[in-house]
């Protein structure tokens, strides 16, 4: 355990910044998990499309499981309670959640890509035993991805005080040529998955624009909706993260990039929260009970999807 850190971040502006954001993400986050996975276990079939959905879910699961200790933490001042191995846990799994959000979004925008433009393709009839297989790679390569800063976090006292302090953004510091070259992995990750969900984007909204395809079905219409959104929260809540993170390793003592950091992690750990959206666009049994439930308010007369009424 290292008795000093080279560097520590404006504690009060940060924690003021990070608590209520957090604490929204939880609160807004936790009911949408809660729901879409009583209704994949107990309303809807199970498609290849679901897998993927419930994958995401999971990362989002394992968000919230480690924002409580982050908020004790913040809330403490910046003191964590709960030891070494605990806080290499916690930020290995809330880090789990960066990866796997990010692939299980660009498997979705892909899944979308191939129905809209090539619905006759083999991956368009992926069973679910397939589907589980893909997956099963896939997090296999994501937990393997985030063990270095897992195992080579370590907890650090900061000046004059006996508070110990765990941190995520302390990788992007390290000057070792191990984490340089994981971060730079990292970069390629969010990159190539970014670069993934712009180009299912971007030809299936020119496809829905072509002369063609004018008067486009609803769904291919909702296919371009959950793609823009997607485009959407890899700007708002991945890209910041590793951008500000690459600036770090130039001037790792910076205050104003430390706190640009730690906000945009913030910012990461809202996709928990954001996916509620995705939910709604890809299970017709998700949209339509949310549907029903403002229909017999009275507060909306929305059409339900046809697939959940057949047989």
């Amino acid at each position: 355990m290292s008795n000093t850190t080279s560097c520590m971040e404006p504690q009060t502006l940060v924690s003021s910044i990070l608590k209520p954001i957090l604490i929204l993400e939880f609160i807004f986050g936790l009911p949408g998990i809660v729901f879409v996975l009583w209704i994949l276990f107990f309303k809807s079939p199970w498609k290849a499309c679901n897998v993927y959905l419930f994958c995401l879910v999971i990362s989002d699961l394992l968000l919230l499981t480690g924002l409580p200790f982050h908020i004790d933490y913040l809330f403490r001042g910046e003191d964590w309670i709960f030891g070494e191995s605990f806080c290499r846990l916690i930020m290995y799994i809330i880090s789990v959640n960066y990866s796997a959000s990010m692939a299980f979004m660009s498997i979705l925008a892909l899944d979308r890509f191939f129905r809209i433009l090539h619905p006759h393709h083999r991956i368009c009839r992926m069973s679910v035993r397939q589907a589980i297989v893909l997956v099963s790679t896939v997090w296999v390569g994501v937990l393997l991805l985030r063990l270095p800063p897992a195992l080579n976090l370590v907890l650090t006292t900061q000046k004059n005080s006996s508070k110990l302090t765990c941190h995520s953004y302390l990788s992007w510091t390290w000057p070792s040529v191990q984490m340089r070259i994981y971060n730079s992995v990292q970069l390629i990750e969010v990159l190539l998955a970014f670069t993934l969900v712009v180009f299912s984007f971007v030809h299936v909204f020119s496809h829905v624009h072509s002369r063609q395809s004018k008067g486009a079905h609803r769904r291919v219409k909702r296919a371009v909706r959950l793609l823009l959104f997607l485009v959407i929260m890899f700007v708002l809540c991945f890209l910041p993260t590793v951008t500000f993170g690459i600036f770090l390793q130039v001037f790792p003592c910076s205050e104003f990039l430390i706190i640009c950091l730690h906000v945009s992690l913030a910012l990461s750990y809202m996709n928990c929260a954001l996916d509620s959206v995705i939910y709604c666009h890809i299970n017709a049994w998700f949209r339509d009970i949310l549907k029903g439930t403002t229909n017999s308010m009275g507060l909306t007369k929305f059409q339900m999807s046809v697939k959940t009424h057949r047989k």
